[in-house]
């Protein structure tokens, strides 16, 4: 009878770490693709109002508003791998309403322009990425 408890328990914690686990961070995925925006109507309080505050701001370039979906996947010992990204870019003008938009997936997420300014190495816009979705996932355990 022991051994079999024991068995039992090494086949579940076998089982479990091979199903993978699924973690949405930010928007969900319905809800981002509901988003509708209208060039110089919609305003910042309008977004704000439908669909809540943008996941980050104001880094680099206070009238530029982002809203993210980031679906994620992982096992028990490997690597978070990202499975969906989806990314609206919202740029305001000085009323805050909005004068253009772009809309990115994982495929071409890096090609963002995060700051104006010209870099000596591509590696801060990657690193500042990470950084965000690093911070999404903490959120959103701690939530």
């Amino acid at each position: 009878m022991y051994y079999q408890i024991i068995l039992i328990s090494i086949f579940t914690v076998i089982l479990t770490s091979c199903s993978p686990t699924i973690q949405n961070n930010g928007m969900s995925e319905v809800k981002f693709d509901k988003i509708t925006i209208e060039i110089g109507k919609t305003t910042k309080n309008d977004l704000i109002k439908k669909y809540g505050p943008p996941v980050f701001e104001g880094i680099f370039n206070e009238k530029v508003i982002y809203y993210v979906s980031h679906k994620t996947s992982y096992k028990l010992l490997d690597k978070v791998k990202t499975k969906k990204l989806l990314i609206y870019e919202i740029n305001l003008n000085d009323k805050n309403i909005v004068e253009n938009f772009k809309k990115f997936s994982e495929k071409d997420a890096f090609n963002i322009s995060i700051s104006d300014k010209a870099s000596e190495h591509n590696r801060d816009s990657v690193f500042i990425w990470k950084e965000l979705l690093n911070n999404m996932r903490k959120n959103n355990i701690q939530n």
